[in-house]
């Protein structure tokens, strides 16, 4: 990108003064590190595998339903029953117990049944700005 001879002259008086170039910098930089912010706070997974196939919640809006629970709202990640459903596979009996059952389906058996186990990986920092 060309410049004009009189925007070439702005630029130069501007990195003239050190305080602005350091505060453009400076800005920079700060902006460069917001731009990640939802993969480093956030009260959803950024990837998650359910009954072998991938969701990014993070990106997209996916209902309870698509994880085996009840409601077309959208799901509470955080939630113990939510947590249950997609470690187990959707299993239903999630909705009584889900404490037992998560520590149950850790090695992939269920009841004497195997499951297709499921999976989240989450951000460092578990809340979001509306988390209550």
């Amino acid at each position: 990108m060309k410049l004009s001879p009189l925007n070439r002259r702005r630029w130069r008086n501007f990195k003239r003064n050190r305080r602005a170039l350091w505060s453009l910098m400076l800005f920079a930089i700060l902006m460069a590190i917001t731009l990640p912010a939802e993969f480093v706070a956030n009260d959803k997974p950024i990837l998650l595998k359910y009954r072998g196939a991938y969701y990014m919640p993070i990106f997209r809006f996916y209902p309870e339903t698509a994880f085996g629970g009840d409601f077309e709202t959208e799901a509470i990640y955080r939630d113990p029953e939510v947590k249950c459903l997609i470690a187990s596979g959707g299993l239903d009996i999630c909705f009584d117990d889900p404490e037992a059952v998560m520590a149950d389906s850790a090695d992939g058996v269920v009841d004497g049944d195997t499951i297709d186990k499921g999976w989240a990986i989450w951000p460092p920092i578990p809340y979001s700005y509306d988390t209550s």
